[in-house]
């Protein structure tokens, strides 16, 4: 296993509505990083992130899941977030842990209530983000 300098370790965490793709992204990217020698689909319950048995029979995540992606000499651990307002702690947590978020929007559904609600507009966020908030 590698070792990395705390320089290079980021934590990114995948923000949006239930449904929108955040765990499918973080299966294409261990995939594309050599972690797995296939992509998982939620429908199948065969991903990294969703392995509890509840996970698997709801589709969807109930709580956050950390995948370290190593890449080009980093480590980026991806912190796959539930969507459902049920598991807003588990969503607010792994903001407080991040270093950046990349919220991810249904190409199909669009922006949904689980997107404007997104963590970013918390104080928690706000107060970290250099960008004044909206």
């Amino acid at each position: 296993m590698d070792v990395y300098r705390t320089d290079r370790i980021r934590n990114v965490v995948l923000l949006g509505h239930g449904g929108s793709g955040k765990t499918t992204l973080a299966e294409a990217m261990a995939y594309l990083a050599g972690m797995t020698n296939r992509l998982g689909r939620v429908e199948d319950g065969n991903t990294v992130s969703d392995f509890d048995k509840e996970e698997i029979k709801r589709h969807f995540s109930i709580s956050t899941t950390l995948i370290p992606v190593p890449w080009d000499k980093v480590k980026i651990n991806v912190l796959d977030t539930p969507g459902y307002f049920d598991f807003v702690g588990e969503v607010e947590e792994a903001v407080s842990a991040a270093d950046a978020a990349i919220i991810v929007v249904s190409g199909k559904a669009g922006v949904q209530v689980g997107t404007q609600k997104s963590p970013r507009s918390s104080p928690s966020w706000a107060s970290r983000s250099s960008s004044p908030s909206t």
